[in-house]
């Protein structure tokens, strides 16, 4: 996994741990599907440069 993914990666968990929130919470809050988060999360599968600035805007509002 190279140092961005796991970045973001290390982000989504740190937000479900802060906000005791599941995958699907978070997909349904950042509008993003949950095999997104579960791929950004693994950091396998496909998605785009746009989805991982939507899903870093959507935790800056929450922190």
């Amino acid at each position: 996994m190279n140092q961005q993914i796991e970045e973001l990666s290390d982000a989504i968990i740190t937000y479900q741990i802060e906000h005791h929130t599941t995958d699907t919470d978070l997909a349904f809050a950042s509008h993003l599907s949950v095999e997104k988060i579960h791929a950004m999360k693994a950091g396998e599968g496909e998605f785009t440069p746009e989805e991982i600035n939507q899903l870093y805007d959507f935790l800056a509002t929450k922190r």
